[in-house]
């Protein structure tokens, strides 16, 4: 999945940018301040959103 719809689907939840690192990118969910790391990649492994989605605690997306 691209990056840029992985962030648009963040912003629903209330999850945004809380840091730029060189290698990632760190998204915090200002709802329950659960944060974790997104690799700087043009596209992110389903696997690892799945990952992340739990990281953050919402819901999963469905990538098609």
């Amino acid at each position: 999945m691209k990056r840029e719809k992985l962030f648009k689907y963040f912003k629903t939840y209330n999850c945004h940018v809380f840091r730029e690192g060189k290698k990632h990118t760190i998204i915090i969910n200002y709802d329950n301040d659960k944060m974790t790391s997104v690799p700087r990649h043009a596209d992110v492994n389903d696997k690892l959103i799945l990952s992340i989605c739990k990281d953050l605690d919402i819901p999963k997306i469905q990538s098609h």
